[in-house]
């Protein structure tokens, strides 16, 4: 999914001619270690500069930074969306609240243990493993701020074995149901833009089965409440509507969800039945002009150009109350004709005209993102579709000024 700290560029630059997106990719592959914690950056893989994005998840998923990254304020939780029990959030879509409904949606009984206060919107928060442990961000959360939290990235090895690095996700998961939140497992991410990884493999018709039965096995052992699929580029392949319909029927059979992050630069790619098969769908709606793709400073997530990227999926046939609306926490700082990625922590810091304007200097350089007005407009926006999702959590600013607290906020 999309920026932090430190962030990693995103796969999804929403940049639709071919040669834009060619060179955005020879960018990323050159500036980043896709996903993981590289000391590079960017919006998308894990990293402690404050620079380059490679692409990830939602638009990428989550960018680098420290390891703590970023303010860690806004906080997340994961309670179940708008059809379930009584007291989940009203965000629409698929999935009951975490002790209360359905996870497809039904209809539900009240949740006995869900927090006080949800939501009114489904919110889809990423955090990287790079940001730091569960157990502090367990200590940190403002969990009614969130109803989905995903976790990114499990690891997958050739026999398609499944794992997280951090040994406290049970523990995290615990205390995340126990506030009626709802947390997910993103699989994919930067990594797999260029030659699909190790999904190329595990995705044919030889191995897909039993994959798919590890993956439902791991969300089992854990109590994970979905599976989040974030292929992309090259990680969606010619076996990708066979996995997912096959992923989903493994999910919904034992009460649990599925989702992906996707952007329209791969959309040809994402046949409609695949699209159909999800719970709801993440719209990286971000890195539409992705550096490496402009010669020129560029805002990449504009209000216009973002709701047409989340249109493209709607006109794909996506209901629209599936469609959830993506927002970046981080931007960009350009130098001539180079850029690096920023939190929004970090350019608030040195900024505060970040809390208003989209655009703005530093220290004789432009940096476009979206403050905390555009967040909030795209959070009104955001309630017309199937709710928001933000690349990533580690990027946001603390306290009054979180951006997660304005989306919360947002009337």
């Amino acid at each position: 999914m999309e920026r932090r700290g430190s962030l990693q560029s995103s796969a999804n630059d929403g940049c639709y001619t071919a040669c834009m997106k060619a060179a955005w990719l020879l960018s990323l592959l050159s500036f980043s270690a896709a996903c993981g914690g590289v000391d590079d950056g960017g919006p998308r893989t894990g990293g402690s500069t404050a620079g380059a994005n490679t692409g990830g998840m939602a638009g990428g998923s989550a960018l680098g930074g420290t390891a703590a990254g970023g303010a860690a304020a806004g906080s997340t939780s994961i309670s179940g969306n708008a059809s379930g029990g009584t007291t989940t959030m009203a965000g629409t879509g698929a999935g009951g609240s975490a002790a209360g409904g359905s996870a497809n949606g039904g209809s539900g009984g009240s949740d006995p243990i869900g927090p006080i206060v949800h939501p009114d919107l489904r919110t889809v928060v990423y955090l990287p493993d790079w940001r730091g442990a569960l157990s502090a961000w367990t200590l940190k959360l403002d969990f009614s701020k969130i109803t989905y939290l995903n976790l990114c990235f499990a690891a997958v090895d050739a026999a398609g074995n499944v794992s997280y690095k951090d040994q406290g996700l049970d523990a995290f998961v615990s205390a995340s149901h126990a506030r009626g939140g709802k947390v997910c497992m993103a699989i994919g991410g930067a990594s797999v833009i260029d030659n699909g990884g190790v999904y190329a493999t595990v995705l044919q018709d030889a191995t897909r089965d039993a994959f798919v039965n590890k993956l439902g096995q791991y969300a089992a052992d854990h109590q994970l409440d979905c599976i989040d699929v974030d292929l992309e580029g090259n990680g969606v392949n010619q076996y990708y509507e066979a996995f997912v319909t096959a992923l989903a029927t493994k999910l919904h059979s034992e009460n649990k969800e599925m989702t992906a992050a996707v952007s329209s630069w791969f959309g040809n790619k994402i046949t409609d039945k695949a699209i159909q098969a999800f719970d709801f769908i993440n719209v990286m709606a971000y890195d539409l002009h992705n550096p490496g793709g402009s010669a020129q400073p560029v805002q990449s997530s504009s209000v216009a150009e973002a709701t047409q990227e989340v249109e493209y999926w709607v006109g794909r046939g996506l209901a629209k109350d599936k469609a959830v609306y993506g927002v970046p926490f981080y931007g960009y700082r350009w130098n001539g004709a180079k850029s690096e990625a920023m939190t929004y922590a970090d350019i608030l810091q040195q900024n505060a005209a970040a809390a208003t304007q989209d655009q703005l200097d530093l220290a004789g350089s432009t940096v476009y993102l979206n403050s905390r007005a555009t967040i909030i407009e795209k959070a009104k926006l955001a309630k017309t579709y199937g709710g928001i999702m933000v690349w990533e959590l580690g990027q946001d600013a603390a306290g009054e000024a979180s951006l997660l607290k304005a989306i919360a906020d947002a009337r």
